[in-house]
């Protein structure tokens, strides 16, 4: 049974509608993505992977506090919804500033079942997950890799791999200098055609996110 208390009918339904539907964007994320324009030299790569009739889960690495604005940048006028660390939920303006970019809070080090729950709730309904497996900047966590493959399963849901290249922060200076941003997408990692969840499949998919990932980081020339 399907941990979101959903049919598997009634969410290939709810896929379908949502693969079908004209995206648009909320009004901050358009008015978000032309003021980050002027900012950098940004190049996509994959782009239609992000394009399935389902909800799904995009995977990537993690360099600062950028990355989570430029990656959703990559993917407009897709809205990515994003676990973000508690904390910044504690500032009101920061808070209103991510929730309006589809952001939502998590305990980093010890989610609670109504996140994750929310999460698979998300990507069940036809959405698209950001998360960063990260427990610092620059260090990818396997646990929370496997959480994410996790997310994946339980939402009977594709997991796409990405890699993020460019300046962890987004800087004035960046106006004139404009750097160079690259994401890449990935082929999308299929869940199992049965609905396993179980740890064992969990394990394996995980093992297939980070092969998936460590090769798009070569092909955006990251290295391995």
């Amino acid at each position: 049974m399907n941990s979101t208390g959903t049919s598997p009918a009634n969410q290939a339904a709810k896929r379908a509608s949502a693969g079908s539907a004209v995206e648009r964007p909320s009004r901050f994320i358009r008015w978000l993505h032309a003021v980050m324009t002027p900012f950098a030299r940004v190049h996509v790569e994959g782009l239609h992977h992000l394009e399935v009739a389902s909800g799904l889960v995009v995977v990537c690495n993690h360099v600062g506090w950028a990355d989570p604005l430029w990656v959703g940048y990559a993917a407009f006028p897709r809205t990515l919804h994003q676990m973000a660390k508690k904390e910044l939920f504690e500032i009101p303006v920061v808070a209103w500033f991510v929730r309006s970019g589809g952001g939502f809070p998590v305990d980093r080090g010890r989610p609670t079942p109504a996140t994750i729950k929310h999460a698979i709730g998300l990507v069940a309904s036809g959405q698209r997950l950001l998360i960063f497996p990260a427990g610092t900047r620059g260090a990818e966590d396997a646990d929370s890799k496997r959480g994410a493959a996790t997310i994946a399963l339980r939402a009977g849901a594709p997991i796409v791999p990405a890699c993020f290249q460019g300046p962890p922060a987004l800087q004035l200076s960046h106006l004139w200098r404009r750097p160079q941003v690259r994401v890449v997408f990935g082929a999308p990692i299929a869940a199992p055609a049965d609905g396993a969840s179980d740890k064992a499949t969990a394990l394996r998919i995980t093992a297939e996110l980070d092969a998936a990932m460590k090769a798009i980081r070569q092909q955006a020339g990251g290295g391995a």
